[in-house]
């Protein structure tokens, strides 16, 4: 859980949001059933895509993720877990009003 938290926190500090490709924002989506899942482009982004994407942010392109309210923290967390995975230490999380996460 710490470690989750160190993550969410790293994350805080990512670059402005000024500089931020739309095309490279993520939508947080958790459905019903407790999953939790990654959109970009309004679809679903595919393992293969989000690896050669991952592979530009962990080079330092920027990257932001978009809360939806009531998103469960255990999804964020899984979700920047798996960025890290792939190199990207750096991710902005915002909600729907364009304000960080807290």
């Amino acid at each position: 859980m710490l470690t989750a938290l160190f993550l969410l926190a790293l994350a805080r500090q990512a670059a402005p949001a000024d500089v931020i490709d739309p095309a490279d924002e993520i939508v947080v989506v958790s459905s019903r059933k407790r999953k939790c899942r990654m959109e970009l482009a309004h679809r679903v982004l595919s393992d293969s895509e989000f690896k050669a994407r991952a592979a530009e942010w962990a080079a330092g392109k920027p990257v932001r993720v978009l809360v939806p309210p009531r998103t469960d923290y255990k999804c964020l967390a899984k979700i920047m877990f798996k960025l890290n995975e792939h190199g990207v230490r750096r991710a902005n999380f915002i909600d729907v009003k364009g304000e960080p996460v807290p």
